[in-house]
């Protein structure tokens, strides 16, 4: 039997931004710990801490989320926003106060064409907390390191 290569793969991550408050209260909150983080004001760094002109002008947390073995993105997506449902307090208050709250979607094409379906619920409760879903889809050569 030969085994297929699934036509593509997807990673998620949870980004939260706001323009003064900062965002340390988010690890806590979600039992996460950050990939990155910085606030409003502090210096500037690139992601491997090369120091960069001027200073953040907003504050800036990210976390990835887990994606189970042979979980569509559909599936990954119903189960996240299922999550983040029981955060809804804190991601309305994150709002108010003039924050955003974004579910990254890294869409890997690991073949010529993939594609998927958003249900109408599934956006509904997305936007029901103010949680906008921010795509970026990569072909098969778009890889760090790939020929």
């Amino acid at each position: 039997m030969i085994e297929e290569t699934p036509p593509c793969r997807h990673k998620l991550s949870l980004r939260l931004r706001h323009p003064t408050a900062r965002l340390e209260s988010c690890t806590e909150q979600f039992d996460l710990e950050p990939l990155r983080q910085w606030s409003v004001g502090e210096p500037r760094t690139s992601t491997r801490a090369v120091p960069l002109p001027g200073v953040w002008q907003d504050s800036y947390w990210t976390a990835s989320l887990d994606v189970a073995e042979g979980e569509s993105l559909e599936q990954s997506l119903e189960r996240t926003v299922s999550w983040l449902e029981k955060h809804a307090h804190y991601l309305g208050e994150h709002r108010q106060s003039g924050g955003s709250v974004e579910l990254f979607v890294g869409f890997f094409l690991e073949g010529f064409n993939a594609g998927f379906s958003l249900a109408p619920a599934l956006l509904s409760r997305s936007a029901g907390l103010g949680v906008a879903l921010d795509f970026d889809v990569y072909g098969p050569r778009d890889e760090p390191h790939a020929p």
